[in-house]
Parts: structure tokens; sequence; C-alpha cells
């Protein structure tokens, strides 16, 4: 393949569906690999999530993004001398934490502030009882416990409007917080997201290390600048929902649109996408 491609990838709803298909993923990342295209995650999920992930697909030590890009997860050996941090924020097997957000705790208590003053509907998800936070999720309860440790941005369950839900938007902006959608939670956190998170963690590669062009692919409002900033972007959607459509600023105007995710049709269409590379293009439904 002429170009040097990585391919950056939310997690659910897009590389997968269920935590069963983690063997076939790990597979399909594996034939990616052995072509010289080294995939990287970039999810809503916490560190602790994404460094259980990690080992479990068998991937090499190599970066990734957590909380919607509120952090970064680095090899922890291999600690970046392009970051003004010393010392990761926190260290899990081989992994070093960047946390980017503050921590969730005042966030936490703003929310519940703004929800006694204004009467709008939702609850934080650690307010939940644990059997409704497992079944929400979709995870057992190791998992699920895992998803509670958050270390930069809160999750919250919308049980409003959609009116509602643009209000709590725009007062959270002028405070200098961001809520986005992604799967069945929105995110609170400070103004990071996954394509700027994704521009730093390049940087922190050096300059020695090669340009490289960036394949993003993801299913969720919170994926929409990593998608916009790719060279290439694949978005994808359940059946039950219409695909994102991207703004004006995306890089590659002809956005390919995957029905489904899970990592058979994820290769699919990474495959397909790659094969054309520079070109523009429609990937179709199917």
């Amino acid at each position: 393949m002429a170009e040097r491609w990585l391919v950056v990838s939310d997690v659910d709803h897009t590389l997968l569906e269920h935590p069963s298909e983690i063997p076939i993923t790990a597979n399909c990342l594996r034939q990616l690999r052995q072509r010289g295209i080294n995939t990287w995650l970039a999810s809503s999920k916490t560190f602790t999530e994404m460094v259980e992930l990690q080992s479990q697909l068998g991937l090499p030590a190599q970066p990734f993004l957590f909380e919607n890009g509120c952090g970064i997860g680095w090899p922890h050996k291999r600690w970046p001398p392009h970051t003004t941090l010393a010392e990761p924020a926190r260290v899990l097997g081989d992994y070093g934490a960047i946390v980017r957000g503050e921590p969730p705790a005042p966030l936490q208590a703003r929310l519940k502030r703004l929800r006694d003053t204004t009467g709008w509907r939702f609850s934080l998800l650690e307010e939940l009882p644990f059997s409704a936070i497992k079944a929400l999720i979709g995870l057992d309860e190791h998992l699920a416990r895992q998803a509670l440790e958050r270390l930069a941005s809160v999750p919250l369950v919308w049980n409003g409007d959609d009116s509602e839900f643009v209000r709590l938007q725009q007062h959270l902006a002028r405070e200098g917080i961001c809520a986005v959608q992604g799967g069945h939670l929105v995110h609170v956190a400070a103004p990071f997201h996954k394509g700027e998170a994704l521009a730093h963690l390049l940087a922190m590669r050096g300059s020695g290390s090669g340009p490289l062009r960036v394949l993003a692919c993801g299913d969720s409002e919170n994926d929409r600048t990593l998608l916009e900033r790719a060279d290439l972007a694949l978005v994808f959607h359940p059946p039950d929902r219409q695909p994102m459509v991207l703004g004006h600023q995306a890089k590659n105007p002809a956005i390919p649109v995957c029905s489904t995710g899970g990592p058979i049709r994820w290769l699919e269409a990474v495959e397909a996408a790659l094969a054309i590379g520079d070109q523009n293009m429609y990937y179709p439904d199917r």
C-alpha cells in the first residue's frame, strides 16, 4: 500500500457490538497489523477499561484515547518526552494515563446543583442502582465497575426532551464544559474531544516518526471531531438510527457509510476504504 495509514477507531457500536466479539476482533486487528497497518482505539471507555481491552485484543503497547479524548493512554516504559507531565497521573499494567480534564467530583457537584436549580431530568450514572447500570451499558459486573472509574468526565442518563438537552449544552458551554451524546449516555467533561486529542497524541510521537494518514471510524456524536479531522472517515450506524452527517469542515467530503458495526463488517469497510485511499468514495449501505 503506497500510503502509510493509521486506523483510529471508536470501540462500542463501531469495532465491537458485544464483548463476546473480542476474539474475532483480535483476529481482525492482527490481520491489519500483518500488513503494516496499526489501529489505535479512541473510546468513551475509562482508562481501566481500555487497558484491559488492549490486553484482550492482543494489541502491542501503543497509545489510545479514553473518556472521549479527556485522557491519553501511553506505554509507561516509553513515556514520551513531548508531554509536560514528568509522570503519568495513573499507571495500570503497561500504560500510564495523561489526564487532560478536571477530576469528576467537581463536575458531579456542578451537575447536581444545576439539576436542583433547573429541574432538568437526568441522572448521573453513578446514582443508578448497580443492576440498572449493568443493564444500561450491557456489561457484566466486572466491566460495569470499570466503567465507573472515571478520571476526567461524568456520564449521565438524559431523561428530558431534546429542547431541554440543547439548553443543558448551552448552559454548560458558558461554563466551559461540553456535553456530547455517545451511545446510551451523555458524556460531560472539559472541552476536550477525540479529534483534538488525536492531534495532540500524533504530535507527541515526535517529528522523527514520519507522517501518517488517518482513517477514522465512529458512530456517535462524540466521534464527530475525530471523523471530521481524518483523511478518510467511516461512519457506522445501527439499523434503527440515521447515519451521522459530517459538517463542511470535514477533510474528506465523501464519507463512507456502513449500516452496522462489529469486527467483520468493520474490517471489510476499513479494507475497502484503504484500498481506495485518496480517491473520493462512498461506501453504500448493505
